[in-house]
């Protein structure tokens, strides 16, 4: 019996190792859960700034460009409860930590990501 189980570590660990050796070098993403596949669909799609939003972010003094590396390169949470998941075009209410704020909306409509507005206090944006 126990030849039997030391037999079978050898065939699955040969098995990893051939294994590692053909697929190693692929960038798996595992974005099978809500919010990962979300953010996953709305950073693969093109991205914009609505004007409100440009205000606001020029508020707390970041730029299109750093905004969009936030977006792209930051561990983001999408609350569902939140959002407006009804309909052709969603929008999302994404927080974030560690930044100049804590929440924005992105809305998702045919195949463009656009960000509305980002929750900013003391902004004298219209």
């Amino acid at each position: 019996m126990l030849r039997r189980f030391f037999l079978y570590l050898i065939g699955v660990g040969l098995g990893i190792i051939v294994s590692m050796f053909f697929f190693g070098d692929r960038d798996v993403d595992f974005s099978y859960l809500p919010n990962a596949r979300t953010i996953k669909h709305l950073r693969t799609q093109e991205f914009r700034i609505s004007d409100h939003a440009l205000c606001q972010l020029n508020c707390i003094g970041l730029t299109e460009s750093s905004f969009e590396k936030i977006f792209n390169d930051t561990d983001l949470d999408v609350d569902f409860g939140s959002s407006d998941v009804d309909g052709q075009c969603r929008t999302y209410l994404i927080e974030i930590e560690n930044e100049k704020f804590s929440k924005f909306n992105v809305d998702d409509c045919d195949s463009i990501s656009t960000l509305l507005n980002v929750n900013v206090s003391n902004c004298e944006c219209l």
